[in-house]
């Protein structure tokens, strides 16, 4: 059994690989918290706006466990904070790792 999505506020560091529509974010680095992660995304809180389909490199520090991962923008919204949708890679170094907190076992 599998669930779904895990409301948890954590720091992230997030490092933009590639952005498209603003190449001036390209190579800046930023803390962020999480709203809510699953196994395939999160959905952070972020203090700037950062565009869909740019893709970022993640380091999070759970459970004194580092996973290393990469995704996607797939939605923004703005409500105070700036909040991002995130599509994880299945093929990010910790991917399989990261996909295991979210395993029951009954």
């Amino acid at each position: 059994m599998r669930l779904d999505r895990i409301e948890r506020e954590e720091e992230v560091l997030i490092d933009v690989i590639n952005c498209a529509d603003q190449p001036e974010l390209n190579d800046t680095s930023l803390a962020c918290r999480t709203v809510d992660v699953s196994e395939s995304g999160m959905q952070v809180m972020t203090e700037m706006s950062i565009p869909v389909h740019t893709r970022l490199g993640l380091r999070l520090d759970l459970s004194s466990v580092l996973y290393r991962l990469e995704g996607e923008v797939r939605w923004t919204r703005k409500n105070g904070a700036h909040y991002v949708g995130l599509l994880l890679d299945d093929d990010s170094q910790d991917f399989v790792p990261w996909t295991r907190m979210f395993q029951l076992d009954l």
